[in-house]
């Protein structure tokens, strides 16, 4: 509750400033000269009603400037994403207002619960060009439209999002919604560069105060103040953790149970409490990276960015679409040589302590998978700590795995589970492994 109130607090921020454009804009939007590139999150999280809200924002923003390719004359052009990105014409095709009307009515939702921001900034360098009608003496804007954190590949991969960002004057981004404030403020700041080109509503209702900011950013000699809101927010870890968890330096690995043994009020209980687990960490400039596989009949490994640009919210985000396999498989042997090809060959070695924590609700091993594991546990030095989640695990199993009872934790009850974030984080604290 405290980092909600602390992200409606900076929303409330962004609102004092456009409040302010409202009645001392830097120049008239009809004389402004810029080029306006949109890239619109158009996935689930959005959601069905806010979509031809944000439509509507657009319809306003394109009747207040004056549109066209000359002396305080701007452009529009349109990408918008989820899956996958589509583009909707060039600059040169969004000089006329008659044009970018007949485009924003034609914006398609993608309806995925994916946010596949890099195919939207691939889509931008092929479409938003000097040939395409990207004018050398215009303002130059991308702004993101965003409801909820990014999935897929790194914006950064390769450079992309640096090499574009020198194209414009400023990124700015409009985060829609609790899920952008609560959960996808790092991704935000992040694609903006600075904090202060961001700009938090709660709702799409309040597009109208978003629009005037953009406005503001549109005029030829405005760029909104940057130092007012901290780039990030650090967490409260809980109280009697007996370290500082953002200076940890761990490689951890969850391995998680998505079998249907587990009813799904336990799974969702399991992600909530791995949620709030890692989210005390500092993953963000690298001291602590988490991988995650889930297991059932045949693991999976989800992409997280591990010790390649890895951010929090993509930890975050990977948990969140975790979902219960139609299986009660626990194939545990294949998940652990999963994690060996995938990080414990490149990663085991290096200066970070190595951290695997397995949480289930079902030992039903299609091979038993102690010797896999005993023969890691020596070559790399591996700390394992496993979690009886539901009395369907069998508890003896699980400390063969971990190596000891001290190492096996009981999350069987609401009252042990909701203790169970901070057992874990004080054992990585105390390094009291078996």
């Amino acid at each position: 509750m405290y980092l909600l109130t602390s992200f409606l607090l900076i929303a409330t921020l962004h609102f004092s400033l456009a409040a302010q454009g409202c009645v001392s804009q830097s120049c008239s939007p009809s004389k402004a000269q810029a080029d306006i590139v949109f890239l619109i999150d158009t996935s689930s999280s959005l959601g069905e009603a806010n979509f031809p809200l944000v439509q509507q924002f657009l319809y306003n923003l394109a009747a207040d400037l004056t549109l066209g390719s000359g002396t305080d004359h701007s452009q529009l052009a349109f990408i918008t994403f989820s899956q996958d990105a589509k583009t909707y014409g060039t600059l040169t095709q969004g000089n006329s207002l008659s044009a970018v009307n007949s485009t924003i009515a034609s914006l398609t939702r993608g309806g995925y619960a994916l946010r596949e921001i890099t195919k939207a900034l691939k889509a931008e360098e092929t479409i938003v060009t000097s040939a395409n009608g990207l004018r050398t003496k215009s303002k130059k804007l991308l702004v993101a439209i965003l409801a909820d954190t990014f999935t897929g590949e790194e914006p950064d991969h390769n450079n992309l999002l640096t090499n574009i960002r020198g194209k414009y004057d400023a990124l700015l981004s409009i985060g829609i919604g609790t899920n952008a404030i609560q959960f996808a403020y790092t991704d935000i700041t992040y694609f903006s560069g600075i904090a202060g080109d961001t700009f938090f509503i709660t709702g799409a209702d309040q597009l109208d105060f978003a629009r005037l900011w953009v406005e503001r950013n549109a005029c030829p000699t405005y760029h909104a103040p940057t130092t007012y809101v901290p780039t990030t927010i650090a967490p409260t870890q809980p109280p009697g953790v007996t370290c500082t968890l953002a200076n940890l330096k761990y490689d951890i690995y969850l391995i998680l149970d998505i079998s249907n043994v587990m009813s799904t009020a336990d799974f969702n209980a399991l992600k909530s409490a791995v949620t709030s687990f890692v989210y005390q960490y500092s993953i963000d400039n690298g001291n602590t990276q988490v991988a995650l596989i889930a297991v059932s009949a045949d693991p999976q490994n989800y992409y997280t960015g591990f010790h390649v640009g890895e951010r929090k919210s993509n930890v975050l985000t990977a948990i969140s679409m975790l979902t219960q396999e139609p299986s009660n498989g626990q194939s545990l042997d294949l998940a652990f040589k999963v994690a060996d090809a995938a990080y414990f060959q490149s990663y085991a070695n290096l200066s970070n302590m190595q951290l695997v924590v397995y949480i289930t609700g079902n030992t039903n091993f299609d091979k038993d998978p102690t010797s896999t594991i005993s023969s890691l546990k020596s070559k790399y030095g591996l700390n394992i700590v496993t979690v009886q989640f539901t009395t369907a695990a069998d508890k003896t199993k699980l400390q063969s795995i971990s190596g000891g009872s001290s190492c096996t934790i009981d999350a069987t009850t609401s009252d042990l589970r909701s203790s169970l974030p901070k057992t874990l984080e004080q054992l990585t604290c105390s390094k009291s492994f078996c």
